[in-house]
């Protein structure tokens, strides 16, 4: 994906006190925005909330193949506001997107921060143990739908999910064999 980075950012990048910031949107739910600075950060319009739970982003790669790419964002000491996000709603195929910013010495965003991610919710884990408790949220990138195959088959028993009584797919795999469409 090519990013172009402003003008702002690419002077901050150019200097020696740097001070990133990871922004995180989930749209489950009503939707969800995080960060991983010690404060809320307020970036075009949107208060992302500080939360010592999103503490892991893992690393992001990219190709210049077309593939399934997926980055696992992690919330450590999960308590019931992350934890009940996912159980009490649809999650499944839902948005979500990772930005990385920067911050001046004011604290104000460096306009703009990249999006660095962007993808759909696949799955979500909860990691419990007596000393800890993790929620792992995968997120993939639109390219994870691109071989999956959607639809009904041509067989009996698919048909027979829709209408239980239908037969009309009984005897297709013995038809099949005289059909010269294309064939010699």
């Amino acid at each position: 994906m090519t990013r172009t980075l402003t003008t702002a950012v690419k002077n901050e990048l150019a200097t020696d006190s740097l001070q990133p910031i990871t922004l995180v949107y989930i749209n489950v739910g009503s939707g969800s925005r995080f960060t991983d600075h010690y404060k809320n950060v307020t970036y075009d319009s949107n208060t992302y909330t500080s939360s010592s739970l999103f503490t892991k982003l893992s690393s992001v790669t990219e190709s210049s193949e077309i593939e399934v790419s997926n980055i696992t964002l992690t919330f450590t000491g999960a308590d019931q506001t992350i934890t009940s996000l996912f159980l009490n709603n649809i999650y499944l195929e839902k948005e979500a997107e990772v930005y990385k910013g920067f911050l001046n010495s004011s604290e104000q965003v460096i306009a703009d921060p990249f999006l660095l991610f962007k993808g759909r919710i696949e799955s979500f884990s909860i990691d419990e143990s007596i000393n800890k408790s993790d929620v792992n949220v995968v997120v993939a990138s639109h390219w994870s739908d691109f071989s999956k195959i959607e639809g009904r088959k041509t067989n009996t028993g698919s048909q027979q999910l829709h209408f239980s009584t239908d037969k009309g797919f009984e005897f297709a795999s013995q038809t099949v064999q005289d059909i010269k469409w294309g064939r010699p």
